[in-house]
């Protein structure tokens, strides 16, 4: 990859963590992007070429992590513990991995539209993924911790928004829905909606535990 070569050439090894790191997190907040215009889509075709774009995406990151882990792998000291970048690092491709397989599932489960709540659900995981691409790279100043509080606490509450909005949903499909392939379908669908969102919330535990060992 043409980062990769760029890196190295220009960085010292202590500082080529962090910029894999955050080409990571920028990743992650891209594919937050692509994945919150299913909340435009109109259909199989909107859906199809969402899943794509998400696909590409994926791959990529996969790349970006596989290099991070290399640098670990071979570096003695690493500026936060190898565990700790190992951990964030897979985490992080997990986010992206889990808005990819929710796109996928959307597909093959040929959904014709996103429910209201699926929208709300889509437009929760986009600003987590915001919020992600902002905080990673504040870890590379672990003095900016009020910084990273106001986007942890942001993911928490959206978090907390997203359980809110799932469990509604769920309650209604199962008062309302008469036809059981439809009940499975959209039930499917919103857990996969609802576990990125997740995801992300263990990403900013993660980086808890790195300040307070670090901070």
């Amino acid at each position: 990859m043409l980062i990769d070569r760029i890196v190295k050439w220009l960085l010292p090894r202590e500082h080529r963590f962090f910029v894999y790191l955050n080409s990571v997190s920028t990743n992650v907040g891209a594919a937050g992007e692509i994945f919150g215009e299913l909340r435009s889509a109109q259909g199989p075709e909107d859906f199809v070429r969402i899943a794509e774009a998400m696909r590409r995406r994926e791959h990529e990151t996969d790349e970006l992590s596989h290099l991070l882990f290399q640098e670990v792998d071979k570096t003695f000291v690493t500026p936060i513990d190898r565990e700790d970048l190992h951990a964030l690092t897979s985490a992080l491709d997990d986010v992206i991995d889990l808005l990819y397989d929710c796109t996928q599932q959307i597909v093959s489960y040929k959904l014709k539209k996103m429910s209201e709540p699926m929208r709300e659900l889509v437009r929760v995981a986009q600003e987590c993924t915001a919020e992600l691409a902002r905080l990673i790279p504040l870890l590379q100043d672990l003095g900016r911790v009020d910084e990273m509080q106001i986007s942890i606490i942001r993911v928490n509450a959206l978090e907390n928004e997203a359980g809110k909005i799932y469990r509604r949903a769920t309650e209604q499909l199962f008062e309302n829905a008469h036809d059981p392939i439809e009940l499975f379908r959209e039930k499917e669908i919103l857990d996969a909606l609802d576990s990125p969102i997740d995801a992300c919330e263990d990403v900013t535990n993660m980086i808890r535990s790195v300040v307070a060992k670090n901070g």
